[in-house]
């Protein structure tokens, strides 16, 4: 025997049980790939070094472009 009850567009069916929720662990997709940090990287370098670095490449190629233009 069959039922020919059709649910209206409107109405859905609910659930019996409501769905849980995903537990932390696994809301991420990026869960448990991270590795810590170690501590010799934190004192491996100080933090005016590589902003030297840049002032001096930032100097050259500003340098470089005003004697370009000024030899033109």
């Amino acid at each position: 025997m069959t039922v020919n009850h059709r649910i209206p567009a409107r109405e859905r069916p609910v659930p019996a049980v409501p769905p849980t929720e995903t537990p932390e662990c696994e809301s991420s997709t990026c869960s448990g790939i991270s590795t810590p940090e170690s501590v010799e990287l934190h004192t491996a370098w100080p933090g005016w070094i590589p902003l030297l670095i840049i002032a001096v490449m930032v100097v050259s190629c500003v340098g470089f472009a005003v004697g370009r233009i000024a030899g033109w």
